[in-house]
């Protein structure tokens, strides 16, 4: 294994654990989220404790609901990505090299998904800040440049895995030659 392979595996397994940690912390955020609505709901029933959390926070119950749904779209769509993430780092340490047709693959699906989802959560949650009336600034800057940096570093991964392929080929090719080569000279020699 060449020492810039070495490298690229222990950044991917860097990656795959940091990606591990990301997911867990978006699905301990969703859940908190969904805690935060169920409690705001149950407040609602309750007139003293639903008007000391509105005037600690200085919005209405309605907003607060909407903060949590928001909280929770946007933690349960970056636990899905990330854990994307993660599959594919796992998945490259498994395969040993990124250079293969099937790591090229995923990780273009991967910069589509940083393109595709965050804009459809955009969108979600606008629409659920209009209900609500509540938090809407959520941006796409660096999902959208992350997502096409991905697609582009693919086909590098794509090209790659092209060379391997030669190269690959080109081996079996001289050793089946040099197959073909011994028994004539045996031949020859008797």
């Amino acid at each position: 294994m060449s020492k810039n392979l070495r490298v690229i595996q222990k950044t991917s397994r860097v990656l795959e654990i940091i990606y591990k940690v990301v997911s867990i912390i978006c699905l301990v955020g969703a859940i908190v989220a969904l805690v935060g609505i169920v409690l705001l709901i149950v407040a609602g029933a309750f007139p003293k404790i639903a008007d000391k959390i509105v005037s600690e926070a200085n919005r209405n119950t309605k907003q607060l609901i909407g903060d949590c749904v928001v909280g929770f779209l946007v933690s349960a769509t970056y636990f899905v990505v990330s854990k994307a993430h993660k599959d594919f780092f796992a998945m490259e340490q498994k395969v040993g090299t990124p250079f293969t047709k099937e790591c090229a693959a995923s990780f273009r699906t991967l910069g589509i998904i940083n393109i595709v989802v965050p804009v459809a959560l955009a969108v979600v949650v606008a629409i659920v800040s209009a209900i609500f009336n509540c938090w809407d600034d959520f941006r796409l800057d660096f999902s959208l440049g992350v997502g096409i940096a991905m697609i582009l570093l693919s086909f590098v991964l794509a090209y790659g895995a092209e060379l391997e392929e030669a190269k690959q080929k080109e081996a079996n090719q001289k050793e089946s030659s040099q197959k073909e080569v011994a028994p004539v000279q045996e031949g020859q020699n008797r």
